[in-house]
């Protein structure tokens, strides 16, 4: 134990230092990674949040050069380049509700219809919008306007399964 004792006539000060011994040590060293732990798991969370919340994707259809351009934009201001295809790649845009199927909500498991528009290439497929029932006129939106502004360049199909 260090301390350090001062006596005056009115007045006694003691100063004393409290140990460190190997138990603190180990118990300062196991919180600290633990909460670096927490906060990293913190952190990947709330990346994940802002990025679902603030992210979209964007397509651009150039007549001109015949491509296609997939781009990732960020809080509106940051904005990559995923992916380029030439129209030639391009077989079809189809919609469809190929995706559909059971869904976790509430409850359960219960059966959900999910309306897909999709471009069907060479190599796969690039999805465009996936959408629920309630969105499904936005979604043929989106198809009619796409087929009225490039119908001489792609294939334009909708296929819906039964439930």
């Amino acid at each position: 134990m260090n301390y350090d004792l001062h006596k005056d006539r009115n007045i006694v000060f003691l100063g004393v230092e409290s140990s460190f011994t190997l138990i603190d040590f180990l118990l300062f060293f196991s919180s600290f990674i633990l909460g670096f732990v927490f906060a990293l798991f913190f952190f990947i969370f709330a990346f994940a949040v802002l990025q679902k919340i603030f992210s979209r994707y964007e397509f651009e259809f150039d007549t001109d050069s015949y491509t296609l351009t997939k781009y990732y934009k960020f809080f509106g201001y940051f904005r990559l380049k995923i992916q380029t295809l030439g129209f030639g790649e391009i077989d079809e845009i189809l919609l469809s509700n190929m995706d559909s199927g059971r869904a976790l909500f509430g409850k359960g498991m219960k059966p959900t219809e999910w309306f897909t528009l999709d471009l069907l290439t060479k190599n796969g497929y690039v999805r465009i919008v996936k959408a629920e029932n309630e969105e499904l006129e936005e979604v043929y939106e989106i198809f009619d306007v796409l087929k009225e502004r490039l119908d001489i360049y792609f294939n334009f199909r909708i296929e819906f399964i039964e439930t």
